[in-house]
């Protein structure tokens, strides 16, 4: 049986710290280092795994079509499985999305969501360690945030 890994990713706070100036007063594209500045980490962690799929959780993915999506993923780009649904209006939290999309999926399925929310807060603080909460200005930077990705990569197959 195959087992189908995804890692569910938010960008701010998460790959750069949350409230990067990233667009102009025209919605274009701005060149600041900053963004993305942790994404070699994440991309280093998971070189020995190309099994390990990305599905963008992120607001950004209301902005952005999945082109973009993954030219912005950079070298994971190659990786990138498709958005969460949209769930505006929905009351849905960030976490309740995750797991509402997690739930579409075949039972065979091991997954991971990186993510500054507080919805992703509350459920890793009540032990689900599917979820990884970044602190918004140190996302990926953080080796806490590190170690949990590196535990879950190391061991796909006892997190289900």
């Amino acid at each position: 049986m195959t087992v189908k890994r995804l890692l569910y990713l938010d960008f701010d706070g998460v790959l750069h710290a949350y409230g990067e100036p990233a667009v102009d007063d025209d919605f274009r594209f701005i060149d600041n280092p900053r963004l993305f500045q942790w994404l070699p980490i994440l991309t280093d962690i998971l070189v020995p795994y190309p099994e390990v799929r990305v599905i963008v959780s992120s607001d950004w993915r209301y902005h952005c079509d999945d082109a973009t999506l993954v030219k912005l993923l950079g070298p994971l780009g190659a990786r990138f499985d498709g958005i969460t649904p949209s769930h505006i209006g929905t009351g849905l939290s960030r976490a309740e999305q995750i797991l509402a999309h997690a739930e579409t999926l075949a039972q065979n399925t091991n997954w991971m969501a990186l993510d500054d929310d507080m919805s992703v807060r509350r459920r890793a603080d009540a032990g689900d360690r599917r979820f990884v909460w970044c602190h918004p200005e140190t996302g990926l930077s953080d080796v806490r945030v590190q170690a949990a990705v590196c535990q879950w990569v190391k061991h796909l197959n006892k997190f289900y």
